[in-house]
């Protein structure tokens, strides 16, 4: 049986800013994240100014298709013209736009990206617009077999998720969550719904605040993280830890795979066609681990070596030619 799913999410308009006038300040002891800093008051010369798209639901939605599995994105934007270039973007490339709502008080979504032109350093300043106002219904309206479900910015996120999972499970439905910012700064909430959860997907960043917000526990050690996630109640947890490879956790063994070691040009969306590379791969390996595992990274650094979320997306002729390239390496 062929296998749809829903991805549900955001969708954005992206502007990437590269310069070279960009220092990256290490972050302290008792500091978080290393921070991009601009002389105060200076003007700031662009390398190169790119355009395209972007925001979780719109990545996954488009990478999953160019996998060979038909998906329809549940996402909002505004009506004007960035709203219309997003869903003529989402058409051209075959992603189902039967469920795209249309805001008319609200403008789309707006990323300005700014790149520091090492590879992997830049910044995301986003204006959320119309996904602010975006309807999760508590049933979807359509058969689908797996719900994929991005970050949310709605603020009600927990209830209609608690209402959309119930019913989905309900009906057999398979659920793959990676929560954003919002569902992890409350995180009562977001653990509530992990028992509905089939896959967890988080990176190692957000997997520790996670956990220490719980008061699990503060983790160093991978598997360990893994383990205590699991705990929580998805049926299998991935973590992504950027250049040190993905790691999965399904409750009895838990597996790695590194990286593949390509050039990064800018890391904007590996998160997302990670996520997208995994599940066309398990769906089309018969529910394999190992092979969701390959696609997720071979779809991952793919992405990373072009700038914008959605240009290195891999398909399935291109997904051959880069495994094979990096299989002799």
């Amino acid at each position: 049986m062929e296998q749809r799913v829903c991805v549900i999410g955001g969708a954005t308009w992206d502007a990437f800013f590269t310069t070279a006038q960009a220092d990256l300040v290490k972050a302290s002891a008792g500091r978080g994240q290393p921070a991009l800093a601009f002389p105060y008051g200076g003007k700031v010369d662009a390398q190169e100014v790119l355009y395209g798209f972007g925001g979780g639901a719109a990545n996954v939605a488009v990478g999953l298709t160019h996998l060979g599995v038909r998906a329809d994105v549940l996402t909002r934007v505004g009506r004007d013209w960035r709203g219309s270039e997003v869903a003529k973007n989402f058409r051209h490339v075959g992603v189902g736009t039967r469920l795209l709502q249309y805001d008319r008080s609200t403008k789309t979504a707006l990323a300005f990206i700014v790149t520091a032109g090492r590879g992997h350093d830049h910044v995301a300043f986003v204006a959320r617009g119309a996904t602010v106002n975006l309807h999760v219904p508590p049933r979807l309206p359509g058969r689908y077999q797996w719900c994929y479900v991005s970050a949310l910015a709605t603020p009600d996120w927990s209830v209609k998720l608690r209402r959309l999972f119930g019913n989905f499970t309900r009906q057999g439905g398979s659920i793959f969550w990676n929560p954003g910012a919002g569902q992890l700064a409350e995180p009562k909430k977001l653990a509530a719904l992990l028992r509905y959860v089939t896959v967890l997907d988080l990176n190692s960043d957000e997997a520790r605040l996670l956990l220490r917000r719980l008061k699990r526990g503060s983790f160093r050690n991978v598997p360990a993280m893994l383990k205590a996630l699991k705990a929580l109640g998805p049926k299998l947890v991935l973590v992504t830890c950027g250049h040190e490879g993905a790691y999965l956790y399904d409750g009895t063994h838990c597996m790695y795979h590194e990286v593949y070691q390509v050039k990064p040009v800018n890391t904007t969306g590996a998160g997302d066609a990670f996520g997208s590379g995994w599940l066309a791969g398990y769906l089309a390996s018969g529910m394999n681990l190992n092979v969701a595992m390959q696609w997720g990274m071979l779809n991952s650094n793919s992405v990373i070596t072009q700038v914008g979320a959605q240009r290195g997306l891999l398909t399935m002729s291109t997904l051959a030619k880069f495994r094979a390239f990096y299989d002799r390496a």
